[in-house]
C-alpha cells in the first residue's frame, strides 16, 4: 500500500456543498488526459471519473460523489472548484493516471495509458455514507477493476441503480470480461462500435441500454425494445474525446434528480453534442450548455 493517504479537498461534506449523503456516486478515472486530433493537442484534467462527475455535479448541484485515486500531481484545486462531494476522492503517493488518444482515419483512434495509483481497484476507500447512494456509475476502466467494484457493490446490497460505460480498447482487448461487467449491471453505455463488438445485431445486453449513435443522438434500449430516442443537433466537431462520458454524467445526474428517461436523455444528448465543439470536457461552451440545462430542469430564466 502507499505510504500515505488523504482526503483530496481537505473539505468535510458540510464545507463542501453539503452533500454528505450523494444521490449518486460516480467511480472513475482522475488524472491528466492528452487528445490527439486532426485539429490539434490539447491536455487537460481528464479521465472517465473527472469527465461524468464533472457533468453530473454541474446538472445535480451538491448531490454528485466521486471516487477517485490520484497522486499529489494532480491539481487539487480543479476539484474544489465543482459542486461535488470528494469524500471518495484519495491522494495516494504516487503518479496520477495519464490518458493519450489520437484520432486516426475511419473514425478509430488510438489508446495508451499509465493508470499510476489508480492502477487497482480500491474498493477499501469507499466512503461509509456513499452507500445510501441511489445512483452508482462506473465509468470506462479496466474491466477487471469493473468486476471487482461491482463484486463490492453487491456484497454489501447497496440499493441503488448501478451503470457501466464500456470502452472501444476494452471491448477489442477484454471483450469477455467487458461483456460480464454488462451483464451485470442495471444499465449500460454503449457506443455503435463498442455494442458490435460486444453483442449480434437484435442482440442486447440484460439491462436497460443506453445506445450512443454519435451525430445521430442516442437510443434508450429495454428488453430489446427501443423506448426512447434523442436526435443530436448537427454541430463542427473538434474533439469528440469525452463526448459519452459528457452524456452519461447528465443523463445520470438529471435521472438521480427523478428527470424522466426522455428529458434526461434529450439533454444529455444536446449537452455531448456541445462538448464536441471544443477541446476537454470543461471547456466555457459546454459548460454554459450545462448550466442552461440546470436553469431548464429548475425552472430558472
Amino acid at each position: 500500500m502507499p505510504a500515505t493517504e488523504g482526503n483530496a479537498a481537505g473539505h468535510s461534506p458540510e464545507t463542501n456543498g453539503g452533500a454528505s449523503r450523494p444521490a449518486l456516486v460516480v467511480i472513475g478515472h482522475v488524472g491528466h488526459a492528452t487528445d490527439h486530433t486532426k485539429r490539434g493537442t490539447f491536455s487537460s484534467a481528464g479521465g472517465s471519473g473527472y469527465a461524468v462527475a464533472t457533468a453530473a455535479a454541474t446538472v445535480f448541484p451538491t448531490g454528485v460523489g466521486l471516487v477517485a485515486q490520484i497522486g499529489p500531481d494532480f491539481d487539487q484545486a480543479v476539484l474544489r472548484r465543482l459542486n461535488l462531494n470528494v469524500d471518495g476522492v484519495t491522494v495516494l503517493s504516487g503518479a496520477s493516471a495519464k490518458f493519450s488518444i489520437r484520432e486516426l482515419p475511419a473514425d478509430k483512434r488510438s489508446f495508451e495509458s499509465a493508470l499510476g495509483v489508480a492502477a487497482h481497484a480500491r474498493p477499501d476507500l469507499f466512503p461509509a455514507s456513499y452507500l445510501r447512494a441511489s445512483w452508482v456509475h462506473l465509468g470506462t476502466m479496466p474491466p477487471r477493476q469493473q468486476l471487482a467494484w461491482l463484486d463490492f457493490l453487491r456484497r454489501k446490497a447497496i440499493n441503488a441503480t448501478i451503470s457501466v460505460d464500456m470502452f472501444e480498447h476494452f471491448i477489442s482487448t477484454e471483450a469477455a470480461a467487458s461483456r460480464e461487467a454488462c451483464d451485470q449491471a442495471d444499465l449500460v453505455f454503449l457506443n455503435r462500435i463498442e455494442y458490435e463488438g460486444l453483442y449480434r445485431t437484435g442482440s442486447y445486453p440484460k439491462a436497460t441500454l443506453v445506445l450512443k449513435n454519435g451525430p445521430r443522438g442516442a437510443d434508450l434500449v429495454r428488453d430489446g425494445m427501443k423506448q426512447q430516442h434523442a436526435s443530436a443537433p448537427r454541430v463542427r466537431a473538434v474533439d469528440t474525446v469525452g463526448a459519452g462520458e459528457i452524456l452519461a454524467g447528465v443523463f445520470l445526474g438529471l435521472r438521480a434528480q427523478g428527470i424522466v428517461e426522455a428529458t434526461a436523455l434529450r439533454h444529455a444528448v444536446t449537452a455531448a453534442s456541445r462538448s464536441v465543439t471544443e477541446f476537454g470536457v470543461d471547456g466555457p461552451r459546454i459548460t454554459r450548455a450545462l448550466k442552461r440545462i440546470t436553469a431548464k430542469i429548475h425552472g430558472k430564466p
